[in-house]
């Protein structure tokens, strides 16, 4: 009975223990920190159940061989995209240092994520990460062509279109 009263205890003592240390100023709150392997995971695995979610009754407007419409989505990415996430150069100097989290830098770690996922974390941001909703400032017809574009993007050595040409 002990035992359970212990767990119980912790169940509830360690999250108002973490609250009360946020409150009072003792986590860290600057995005310049490195991201401890453990936040990172969960917030990863959180975001990508989320966007899954989000994206399951998602249809595609425009196909995947579009040739077109890609070359859309990456002159779209590289005018409001890149600077966070990225090129074919190389990744953002801002947003693979001082986002917290950080910001995928797609060119060098690829993309896992499908079409739908991308018009999701697009459409509507993501929470707590800096990635602002494009609601209402881009067209939805953008937003997929970038979309298609970041879906395809592969890192080193498995990228599944040339990014260099046009």
């Amino acid at each position: 009975m002990r035992t359970l009263i212990a767990f119980v205890a912790g169940l509830i003592v360690a999250p108002l223990l973490l609250a009360g240390a946020g409150i009072i100023g003792w986590l860290p709150s600057n995005a310049t920190a490195e991201p401890p392997g453990w936040e990172s995971s969960v917030g990863m695995r959180a975001i990508d159940a989320s966007l899954e979610r989000r994206s399951d009754r998602l249809s595609n407007p425009i196909a995947q061989n579009d040739l077109a419409a890609m070359s859309g989505g990456k002159t779209i990415y590289a005018s409001n995209c890149a600077g966070c996430h990225g090129d074919a150069k190389g990744p953002s100097k801002w947003g693979s240092k001082n986002f917290y989290p950080r910001a995928p830098q797609f060119f060098q770690e690829g993309s896992d994520v499908s079409p739908a996922e991308a018009f999701a974390a697009i459409h509507d941001g993501i929470r707590y990460s800096g990635m602002g909703a494009w609601d209402g400032m881009m067209k939805e017809n953008d937003m997929w062509k970038v979309a298609n574009f970041v879906a395809n993007i592969r890192g080193p050595g498995g990228k599944k279109m040339d990014m260099d040409r046009d």
